[in-house]
């Protein structure tokens, strides 16, 4: 592997830490005291995170339009500029809708570097093991959520949460720094340097394993059979992944103590970052549905868990088990989408599935706490978790079975 790999490995998981761990994941310890500063509630707080992701799904579906050698750095010095300035300027913010005008600001440049803009430059630098590579860097979304939590807390305890969003700004800058300051392009061609396994998909290519798709230069058809059913799988798979930011209010619903809720949510969020990792490892192997289905598996068993045993053992296990849908929305609908599509679509496909599984988690997240006013219960959730779960392996199973009647450029898998 050449420096330049290594540099674009780097970069992309600043980039992943900057847009989705530091700007998404720390948000929640911020809830609590902006509402109580500000005296408004919880859920308006909440709305300036549903306002940042809706924008930044739907700015990142214009991302493979823009992406040029020409305009790489610019995007990205843009996108800092915008994310870190308007972070450190909700600091200073006294007015909740001032907060969500910024929101918006933040949303554009969290969709310029997020995870189209990440999954395309993998995709083009690193054919071999390109799940490892991947799960690495979308591992790193979920760095933060673990590592800066207790930080950002512990500033704003001492300090208040004006002070902890001026850290949260400076963290996100940080991050975003070495794919603005380091050398790397989008494609390797561009500096004489061929993609990382570039040597294996020829001779791939030469078994016969890589085929090209007939008619690859016509435009991508949104309507057929094969991408509605991929739109099905990520709004299954978004709304499961909107039900683990709840699991301390379940644990405090059923009577435990808050410690305990704490600690499921802290097992969930380390689950999250060992479940991305686990995945690339298993997709090189037994590629990216195979691994889908055995994650999704292991979430069923996880709210099988905590649906039917209430004991601390069962609730932390669950709770980890739970987190495996991280990995089926972050890094499995990012290789599916390749598997189904090849390179030819990739670009015109999962910016598009993006844009729907951020709106879908944006909605859930609010559904989850909705069906719990109404029921008094999470339990609600689970079984519609469990029911999405459901709905997503038929789904995928359909999709593979219209996929396997195709050839796309890329390598087949088994």
């Amino acid at each position: 592997m050449k420096p330049r790999h290594i540099f674009v490995l780097i970069a992309m998981c600043g980039l992943a830490a900057a847009s989705i761990g530091v700007t998404i994941n720390t948000a929640g310890v911020f809830y609590a005291p902006i509402a109580e500063d500000l005296a408004v509630g919880r859920g308006s707080v909440a709305m300036m995170i549903t306002i940042t992701a809706i924008v930044a799904a739907l700015i990142a579906m214009f991302v493979p339009k823009m992406l040029k050698e020409s305009t790489l750095k610019i995007i990205i010095i843009t996108a800092t500029v915008l994310l870190a300035g308007s972070t450190f300027l909700i600091s200073m913010s006294k007015s909740l809708y001032l907060m969500y005008a910024l929101s918006v600001i933040r949303g554009i440049g969290d969709g310029l570097i997020n995870f189209v803009m990440i999954t395309m430059i993998i995709n083009y630098w690193f054919f071999a093991k390109r799940g490892l590579f991947t799960s690495i860097v979308m591992a790193f979304s979920g760095v933060p959520g673990v590592l800066l939590s207790p930080v950002y807390t512990s500033v704003i305890n001492s300090s208040g949460w004006r002070s902890g969003f001026v850290w949260v700004a400076a963290s996100t800058l940080l991050f975003c720094l070495p794919a603005v300051l380091l050398p790397f392009t989008i494609r390797p061609e561009t500096t004489q340097l061929e993609p990382y396994g570039y040597q294996e998909y020829l001779k791939a290519k030469e078994d016969g394993k890589v085929m090209a798709i007939s008619g690859s230069s016509a435009r991508f058809n949104y309507l057929n059979p094969k991408f509605l059913l991929a739109v099905i799988i990520v709004i299954a798979t978004s709304i499961v992944a909107a039900v683990p930011q709840h699991l301390p209010g379940y644990a405090v619903s059923i009577g435990r103590a808050a410690s305990v809720g704490a600690m499921m949510l802290s097992v969930s969020m380390a689950c999250n970052i060992l479940s991305k990792l686990l995945f690339g490892v298993m997709n090189d192997r037994i590629g990216s549905y195979k691994t889908i289905l055995v994650m999704a598996v292991l979430n069923i068993c996880g709210i099988l868990l905590l649906l039917f045993i209430a004991q601390d053992w069962a609730m932390y296990a669950g709770s980890g088990l739970f987190a495996f849908t991280f990995a089926i929305s972050a890094v499995g609908m990012a290789m599916f989408s390749g598997y189904l599509f090849g390179m030819e679509y990739y670009a015109s496909a999962y910016p598009v599935l993006s844009f729907i599984g951020g709106i879908a988690n944006a909605v859930a997240a609010s559904l989850v706490g909705s069906l719990y006013d109404i029921t008094g219960t999470y339990t609600v959730n689970f079984w519609l978790a469990l029911a999405c779960q459901i709905i997503l392996i038929l789904a995928m199973l359909a999709a593979v079975s219209i996929r396997r009647n195709e050839r796309h450029t890329g390598i087949e898998e088994n």
